[in-house]
C-alpha cells in the first residue's frame, strides 16, 4: 500500500488543532521547525519513524490514529465516514457535528437501536 500523505498532513493538522496546539508549539515539542510541521501538514514532506512518533506522543494519540489510511490492518476508528467528514470542519462545524452525533446516539440508544 502506498502512503497517503494528503490524509496523513490533514490528520496531523486536525489533530493538532483539536488539541489547540498552532504549528509552532507542536514544533517545539517534537524539536522541529514550525516549517516543517507546516510541510508535513501540506503534503510538501513526508515524515521518518522518529518524528512520527514524537509527534504522535506530542498528541496524545497512537501512532494507528495517524497512519490509519496506510496501514492494511488497524484498530483505529480514525478511517471512519464520520472521521473523514471531520477532518474537514471548522472548529465550529466540529462541535455542531459532535453534539449532534451524541445527541442522536442516545436517542437510538434509547430505541433499542
Amino acid at each position: 500500500m502506498i502512503t497517503n500523505y494528503v490524509t496523513f498532513g490533514q490528520r496531523i493538522g486536525y489533530l493538532r488543532r483539536q488539541r489547540g496546539l498552532s504549528q509552532e508549539e507542536l514544533a517545539e515539542r517534537v524539536n522541529l521547525s514550525r516549517e516543517f510541521i507546516s510541510m508535513v501538514e501540506n503534503n510538501k514532506m513526508g515524515l521518518g519513524v522518529d518524528s512520527l512518533v514524537n509527534i504522535a506522543n506530542s498528541l496524545g494519540v497512537s501512532a494507528d490514529d495517524i497512519l490509519v489510511d496506510c496501514l492494511e490492518y488497524s484498530v483505529s476508528t480514525a478511517d471512519s465516514e464520520l472521521h473523514r467528514l471531520l477532518l474537514d470542519c471548522n472548529e465550529t462545524e466540529e462541535y455542531i457535528l459532535t453534539q449532534t452525533a451524541k445527541v442522536l446516539k442516545e436517542v437510538l440508544s434509547a430505541q433499542g437501536i
